[in-house]
């Protein structure tokens, strides 16, 4: 007969046993966080974020969205540094490709790890036709015109304004180019763009003869027209389009500076202003580029269209000013350069002129600049 072991030995087997099923070794505490929605889509960038709830017991020390084109991405692939600790944050997504499906996830990581919330899919939209511009270098210049300026408001107040370099569209924004936003941010006929800065205000109107018409599910340019400036587009949906394309519009200074490309005459092609020069005096709206471009490479600066401003219409300054903004207030933004319609005075670099944000018309066009 086998000996059976003692009791001693049994019990000791026992809490080896338990010992070894209770052990755990190097636990982790990761961090609990969720995605934030995905927003301010363009064709090539988005916003999301993230809110970080529990830190897991040690410090974050980054946190981020991480983005891809396939499912469930890490921070293996493209992602944003925003910082550390809990709380919410904003993350910024750029060099995105046009029409392409992403999936994005909020980060977070601390001693123990990376963790990640729940995923998003977004898609890009189309990208704009391609916006020419040129470099308009940093300067000082006198803006306003000289008492003796014939044809000379009295708003047109000389002061020195210095400026910081920046890029300017070569052309005015044109009626395909203007399309293609409002395609892609799906804007129907009434010109309301829900997800914009402006919701509530329309960014443009139909015009059948030489604008932008809705059809179907689209806006179509007019037939031989697509390469004309846009026309009856607001002041609101000027900015909208600026941003869209990672701009904004001129700010008054920056365009009188630009129309005059280095001159002090009322023109930029001198004292006079001829219809071999430019567009105006009732000979209907033309394609973009139609005439010479001065001397920084910028077509259409006298005449074609009128064209937005960012800033609000006031008086000018007396004393010197760099890199002006104009009124901080006001009813009218300014819009600048004269159009088809006017004669050649109403033309001149210096001339200014007004409407309110929420107008539109035949003349009113616009163009927009970059700043590094």
């Amino acid at each position: 007969m086998k000996k059976l072991p003692g009791l001693s030995v049994i019990a000791m087997s026992l809490v080896l046993i338990l010992a070894s099923g209770c052990k755990k070794e190097n636990p982790t505490f990761l961090p609990v966080l969720t995605t934030h929605e995905v927003s301010s889509i363009i064709y090539n960038s988005a916003t999301s974020g993230g809110s970080i709830t529990t830190d897991g017991g040690s410090t974050i020390v980054a946190h981020g969205v991480c983005w891809s084109s396939t499912a469930n991405p890490t921070i293996a692939n493209n992602k944003t540094s925003d910082g550390g600790g809990i709380g919410s944050f904003t993350s910024s997504m750029t060099g995105l490709s046009p029409e392409t499906t992403y999936f994005v996830r909020a980060y977070a990581t601390n001693s123990d790890g990376t963790s990640y919330g729940s995923a998003y899919q977004f898609t890009t939209s189309k990208a704009p036709a391609e916006i020419t511009t040129a470099l308009i270098p940093a300067g000082t210049f006198t803006m306003g015109s000289p008492e003796s300026e014939e044809s000379r408001f009295p708003n047109e107040t000389q002061h020195v304004v210095t400026l910081s370099a920046f890029r300017m569209s070569k052309y005015e924004i044109t009626n395909a180019q203007y399309a293609a936003f409002l395609n892609a941010k799906s804007i129907g006929r009434d010109g309301l763009y829900a997800a914009g800065a402006y919701p509530s205000q329309t960014l443009i109107y139909e015009n059948s003869s030489y604008g932008l018409h809705y059809s179907g599910s689209q806006w179509v340019p007019v037939a031989g027209y697509e390469t004309s400036p846009v026309t009856y587009v607001t002041w609101y949906g000027a900015a909208e389009f600026a941003a869209y394309v990672g701009g904004c519009l001129p700010t008054e200074a920056q365009w009188e500076y630009a129309c005059r490309a280095g001159t002090t005459t009322p023109f930029s092609t001198g004292t006079s202003l001829t219809n071999l020069q430019a567009n105006y005096d009732g000979s209907g709206i033309k394609p973009v580029g139609s005439y010479a471009a001065n001397a920084y490479g910028l077509y259409d600066m006298h005449g074609n269209v009128w064209e937005w401003c960012a800033d609000w219409y006031g008086t000018y300054p007396i004393s010197a000013q760099t890199n002006p903004t104009g009124a901080a207030t006001g009813s009218f933004r300014v819009i600048r350069g004269g159009s088809w319609y006017y004669f050649a005075e109403i033309c001149r670099s210096a001339l200014r002129n007004y409407a309110g944000p929420d107008g539109s018309g035949s003349t009113v066009g616009f163009r927009v600049v970059f700043v590094p």
